[in-house]
């Protein structure tokens, strides 16, 4: 006796052969790569810029610390104003106080005080009245020029400032 054509149809229909199974995980597996792709590119710059951020905030804070502190030099006089080498400054402000900025490793440190870290450069600058020409001397200061880079992960940011202090003339 036959089976009936119904019962063929329904045994077939049990399960998934092995061809579709890997069909399946082939296409899953395309996916996936293309998703993590996707969400690694997106983790990537949101890592990117929370460094970027950072190294802003960072440089920010130190430089308008910088900034008041050079705008306070009492005066133009060697005992005022120590040009020591290039990536240090020590000065007197109108209230008396001595102030040192410098770079020990990564660190800004001022007055031994970390002002902020990950500092990769540190540079001063002593102008003449005309902006362009370096000062020999503590008496030709006109102008202070501080330049220093912050660096987090993969991100450099260079802040930069041009003062003149108050009290020059």
């Amino acid at each position: 006796m036959a089976p009936a054509p119904g019962i063929h149809a329904v045994r077939r229909s049990r399960g998934f052969t092995l061809l579709e199974l890997v069909l399946v995980i082939i296409i899953l597996a395309l996916i996936a790569g293309v998703s993590s792709t996707i969400l690694s590119g997106g983790f990537d710059a949101y890592f990117r810029q929370r460094d970027v951020s950072d190294a802003d905030w960072q440089g920010h804070l130190a430089l308008q610390r910088l900034n008041r502190d050079l705008r306070a030099v009492r005066s133009a006089t060697a005992a005022d104003l120590v040009m020591i080498p290039a990536s240090q400054i020590t000065l007197v402000n109108t209230a008396g106080s001595s102030i040192n900025y410098s770079l020990s490793g990564n660190v800004l440190l001022r007055n031994g005080q970390p002002l902020a870290d990950g500092i990769s450069a540190l540079s001063f600058t002593y102008l003449r009245r005309d902006g362009k020409t370096l000062a020999a001397d503590a008496t030709q200061v006109y102008y202070i020029a501080a330049s220093f880079t912050v660096t987090r992960g993969g991100a450099n940011l260079t802040s930069r400032t041009l003062i003149k202090p108050r009290s020059f003339s």
